[in-house]
């Protein structure tokens, strides 16, 4: 994965941590995902990748198991952010898929 590519997603999840944080401070959902965002900094190449694919599948459960019904301005910060999913197609690179 391109730097560049990892400063969008670290963005867009920081943006929409940002948002949680101010709309829904006391949900599994917020804590998830600042949690993961300490997380993927650390992370670089397929390790990231995979962290950020598991990371929006995990979330996506955890935000409809809770409940969390987003605002405007959250829903349209988490489509951006999943929207950036296909960024994470060097995961499978050479496996054959």
């Amino acid at each position: 994965m391109k730097d560049e590519d990892k400063t969008k997603i670290i963005n867009a999840v920081t943006n929409l941590s940002t948002a949680l944080k101010k709309y829904h401070p006391n949900t599994e959902t917020c804590n998830y995902v600042e949690i993961t965002l300490t997380e993927l900094k650390k992370k670089d190449g397929k390790a990231f990748t995979g962290a950020f694919l598991y990371f929006l599948t995990k979330a996506s459960m955890l935000r409809t198991s809770e409940n969390v019904i987003l605002n405007d301005t959250e829903s349209k910060l988490w489509h951006k952010m999943s929207a950036l999913k296909n960024l994470g197609n060097d995961f499978f690179f050479g496996m054959g898929l």
